[in-house]
């Protein structure tokens, strides 16, 4: 049985990413939630990134607050 290879619009949307924009190819974005700013540092330290106060990216939406790290693969 195969299974039929279908491109998602999220694979497009990063297709089409300029190349500024793009996450280089030897890391990956982790992200961690929580209901505070600390609970989110305090997720991303439980999960042994090395310093959590050293947040690439960080936003607050519905309630919630979600940091993001790029991290060397």
């Amino acid at each position: 049985m195969t299974t039929q290879i279908v491109q998602t619009l999220i694979d497009e949307q990063i297709a089409e990413l300029p190349e500024a924009q793009a996450m280089p190819a030897d890391r990956v974005l982790m992200l961690f939630k929580g209901p505070t700013l600390f609970d989110a540092k305090k997720a991303a330290a439980d999960a042994f990134i090395e310093n959590p106060e050293a947040v690439s990216r960080s936003w607050w939406m519905c309630g919630e607050w979600t940091v993001g790290y790029e991290v060397r693969v």
